[in-house]
């Protein structure tokens, strides 16, 4: 065997080694070399504000301003501007695979056409005012998985992976918001409408919404805000012809041919945005052609979605005379000549009224004052002159109501933080009066508001709240809690009744078993003390009677009245119901004793009460 064709073949590569080492040496480095899978493009996603994309003969060019991005071209029009994000987040998402430079063409014999680059897909361009990057898009790669680009002009062939179907074929339709308004306008603080009645105006004012044209009064902030509500969900169900030849009088946007204009300014905004809407849609009556002033583009809406088309600003008036929230108010106060009745919540939701006299409320009876008092309604009275100056008469109306609100926390949304709102006052006037402004009156002196309300519903104020009928706001007896008793079962340790000179008592012994104690001889009647617990329990009256007691022996209610004692545990302490006459309405006059409140309990509960315990009593 010989060893020279091997010594020969290692001679040659050693040599092929050596040339290839000195051809290459000083030479750019190859594009095999440079490093994979790393992104195509350097820019920040915040920082672009400029998109064109042309393909197809197309051209889009989108502009984002004060974070809204535009269309600009083929045609003006309020971008989708998730859709636009989405695209910049797909071109930022382009990594480089391979770069292919002319020498590696030329070699291969392929020119920019055998990459779809001589006539690209499509064109690219994005960035800001000050840089933008170009990308030329061409064809897949032969197996598919990488698409062939070029760069800023750069002569190297960069394949790349990329999203092309969410590029391309360009949807220009979806391009385009199909919201009516920006979502900036549910942050209006004014609002203009013109249309063939006439013109009016909103304006929000220290958080509160007023009517100031054609009149001025308060608006229902709840039904404004519903307004624009609807305004904000506007949708554009299709759009006219982007022709240069079609005039705007073919959609009714001729001189003093729109059916309505809605100017709204958001806040912040020193320009409004402006709805104006024509005529009926050419094609489908039940749309209207409509545009914005934000944009150029004339569109179709659904006829009976646009607001203010037939509302009327009359409609829009806040005849409450009070806005208060019924669930935020802690303090009542109310005062007829030198009657006065003050009632507080408590700390657990119930109310307490703390003058004329200390006891606990009704809370159903203090919830039906409040919820007429926030429902009541009326006319405001604006009094000629700048001044709006009140009659002096109004001193003279006959009941007076204050109420205070608790501070109150608003639940965070998506878009804000939890809000601390600050209690309020709202202090009334109330009354008939027959001056300058006659009839049933409400004042706020706060504000220095005077309205004119409907004299039956002024009187629900004073309607009654119990089984009598009282008169008089400040009367204490219809707010005043019916139930006199509740003991607890398990705090109750003995029970004396007294009635028609006899005496008998029960208590409980060591063994916890409820015995006879008086008479020393008699027997417990079986069941009648679990039943006599169920009534002291909860001890509901039909109605007070009287806290103003000066005989109450008249009720008889004095020493020789029927009563009722339950001792309780903790040092002594026990309870009495005294039993008087009847009421000559199936009904009998009480007491507990120390309380000096005259109540009426039923026949039945009353005569349930003052059964014997012990048998033969």
């Amino acid at each position: 065997m010989s060893w020279k064709p091997t010594w020969w073949l290692l001679v040659i590569v050693i040599l092929t080694g050596v040339f290839v080492g000195v051809f290459e040496r000083g030479a750019k480095p190859s594009a095999r070399s440079m490093p994979v899978d790393t992104p195509l493009l350097q820019f920040n996603r915040a920082t672009v504000t400029r998109l064109s994309i042309s393909a197809d003969g197309v051209t889009v060019v989108c502009n984002r301003r004060d974070g809204q991005w535009f269309l600009t071209k083929p045609f003006e029009m309020r971008a989708d501007s998730a859709r636009v994000n989405r695209l910049v987040e797909t071109l930022a998402a382009i990594r480089q695979q391979e770069v292919i430079n002319s020498e590696r063409r030329e070699k291969r014999n392929l020119t920019l056409a055998n990459f779809g680059l001589e006539v690209p897909r499509a064109r690219i361009t994005i960035g800001s005012e000050s840089h933008a990057d170009e990308i030329l898009m061409g064809d897949p790669s032969p197996l598919g998985n990488t698409v062939y680009v070029l760069v800023n002009g750069d002569t190297r062939v960069i394949a790349v992976t990329c999203r092309v179907s969410d590029i391309l074929p360009l949807d220009l339709d979806g391009l385009q918001d199909r919201n009516v308004f920006p979502v900036s306008i549910k942050q209006a603080v004014r609002v203009e409408v013109k249309r063939a009645e006439g013109f009016f105006q909103l304006a929000l004012r220290n958080g509160v919404w007023r009517i100031q044209q054609p009149f001025d009064a308060l608006a229902d902030s709840g039904r404004v805000e519903h307004v624009l509500q609807s305004l904000s969900l506007l949708v554009i169900e299709g759009f006219g012809n982007a022709s240069a030849g079609v005039a705007p009088a073919t959609y009714g946007f001729g001189a003093d041919e729109s059916v309505l204009q809605v100017s709204v300014w958001p806040v912040g905004r020193s320009e409004p945005l402006v709805l104006t809407v024509g005529k009926i849609w050419p094609d489908n009556p039940a749309w209207v052609a409509a545009k914005v002033s934000d944009t150029g583009r004339i569109f179709a809406i659904r006829k009976d979605s646009v607001p203010f088309l037939n509302l009327k600003p009359e409609s829009l008036r806040d005849r409450r005379i009070c806005d208060a929230d019924p669930s935020l108010i802690t303090t009542i106060s109310l005062r007829e000549g030198d009657n006065k009745l003050m009632m507080k919540k408590g700390p657990e939701g119930g109310w307490l009224i703390v003058e004329p006299v200390r006891f606990s409320a009704n809370t159903r009876a203090v919830g039906a004052l409040l919820r007429t008092l926030c429902t009541l309604q009326g006319e405001e009275v604006i009094m000629p002159g700048e001044t709006n100056q009140i009659p002096a008469e109004i001193e003279t109306l006959s009941a007076h109501l204050t109420i205070a609100t608790a501070s109150a926390v608003k639940l965070a949304s998506n878009e804000t933080a939890g809000l601390t709102v600050p209690g309020g006052v709202w202090s009334y006037s109330l009354g008939t009066t027959g001056s300058v402004v006659s009839g049933s009156l409400a004042f706020r002196e706060e504000t220095r508001s005077l309205f004119r309300v409907n004299e039956d519903d002024l009187m629900r104020l004073w309607a009654v709240q119990s089984g009598r009928a009282r008169h008089g706001l400040t009367d204490p007896l219809q707010y005043m809690e019916c139930r006199m008793l509740d003991l607890n079962p398990q705090h109750i340790r003995k029970i004396t009744l007294s009635r028609q000179g006899r005496e008998e008592t029960v208590t409980v012994s060591a063994d916890g078993d409820w015995v006879v104690e008086s008479p020393p001889d008699g027997q417990l009647k079986e069941g009648a003390v679990p039943a006599l617990m169920e009534w002291a329990s909860n001890l509901q009256a039909q109605y007070v009677e009287s806290i103003a007691v000066t005989n109450a022996a008249t009720y008889g209610l004095d020493e020789s009245s029927e009563r009722l004692t339950f001792g309780l545990s903790g040092g002594g302490i026990q309870k009495t119901l005294l039993i008087g006459h009847d009421n000559g309405q199936n009904g009998v006059y009480a007491m507990v004793q120390g309380q000096d409140v005259i109540f009426v309990l039923q026949k039945l509960a009353a005569d349930s009460l003052m059964r014997s315990l012990v048998k033969g009593h």
